[in-house]
C-alpha cells in the first residue's frame, strides 16, 4: 500500500511540474519578446545585446553590398536567428508545446497504472483534472503571452527603424563619402597636372646660339693690277 501512494505523489508531481515547466517556458519567452519589442522603439540608444548585434550588421551588410537591402528579409532571418539560453525562439515555443504533451501523456500513463492497480474512478478522477486544468491554463497563457503577434510587432519595429530610419542615413552618408571620394581625386589629378607642367618646364635647355647665324662679314675685295703698270713696277724694282 505504501507503494502504491508513493506511485501516486510521484505522478503527481511529475505532471505537475511539467505543467509548470510548460507554463513559465511561454511566459519567459513572452517577457523577453517584450523587452526586446520595448528596446526596438528607441534602437537608437537601446542597450540590448541583440538589436546592436542586428543594427552593426545591417549597416556593415549594407556597405558591403553598397545598396539597399530587403529589410524585411533581413529582420526574419535576424529573428529566426535569435537565442535564448542556446534555444531559439521557435524552439523554445516548440518546447513549451512539447512539455505539456508530455505531461497529458504521463497523466495518461497514470490514469492506466491506477486502473490496472484496481483503483476506483474516484481515485483516478485528479488525473483528469490535473489534464484540463493543465490544458486550460496552457492555451490561456499561450492567449496572453501571443508569441507570434508579438513576433510580428517586433519585425514590424525593426523594418520600420532599418527602412525608414537608419537607411536614409545611410544613403546619405554614402552620397557624402561619394563627393569626398570625387573631390579627392580632383585634387589628385591636379596635383599630377601641375607636377607634370612643371617637369616639363624645368626639362626645357635653352636656345643654342652657335647655331644662330651670326651677321655676314663683307668678303675681302680682291684688287686686280692692269699689266701696265705691273710692268713699270719690275722696271723699277729691277733699275
Amino acid at each position: 500500500m505504501f507503494t502504491f501512494v508513493f506511485s501516486h505523489k510521484l505522478f503527481t508531481i511529475l505532471i505537475v511540474l511539467l505543467l509548470v515547466l510548460s507554463i513559465l517556458t511561454q511566459l519567459a519567452t513572452g517577457i523577453l519578446f517584450q523587452h526586446m519589442i520595448k528596446e526596438a522603439d528607441n534602437m537608437p540608444t537601446t542597450k540590448n545585446k541583440l538589436l546592436k548585434k542586428c543594427k552593426t550588421k545591417y549597416i556593415n551588410c549594407f556597405k558591403l553590398n553598397g545598396k539597399m537591402l530587403n529589410t524585411s528579409v533581413f529582420v526574419d532571418k535576424f529573428i529566426l536567428k535569435i537565442r535564448f539560453w542556446g534555444i531559439s525562439f521557435s524552439k523554445l515555443t516548440h518546447l513549451s508545446g512539447q512539455l505539456m504533451m508530455l505531461s497529458v501523456v504521463v497523466t495518461g500513463v497514470a490514469i492506466c497504472l491506477s486502473l490496472a492497480a484496481g483503483d476506483t474512478l474516484f481515485e483516478i478522477i485528479p488525473y483528469y483534472l490535473y489534464s484540463i486544468l493543465g490544458l486550460y491554463l496552457y492555451f490561456s497563457v499561450s492567449g496572453i503571452v501571443d508569441l507570434p503577434g508579438k513576433t510580428t510587432q517586433l519585425k514590424t519595429n525593426l523594418v520600420d527603424y532599418l527602412e525608414n530610419h537608419l537607411m536614409p542615413r545611410l544613403e546619405i552618408e554614402k552620397e557624402a563619402s561619394r563627393e569626398s571620394e570625387n573631390k579627392l581625386r580632383e585634387i589628385n589629378t591636379d596635383m599630377v597636372a601641375e607636377r607634370g607642367r612643371a617637369t616639363e618646364d624645368a626639362g626645357k635647355e635653352p636656345a643654342d646660339t652657335s647655331l644662330t647665324p651670326s651677321p655676314a662679314t663683307p668678303p675681302a675685295v680682291s684688287r686686280t693690277i692692269p699689266m701696265d703698270e705691273l710692268e713699270d713696277l719690275l722696271k723699277e724694282l729691277f733699275a
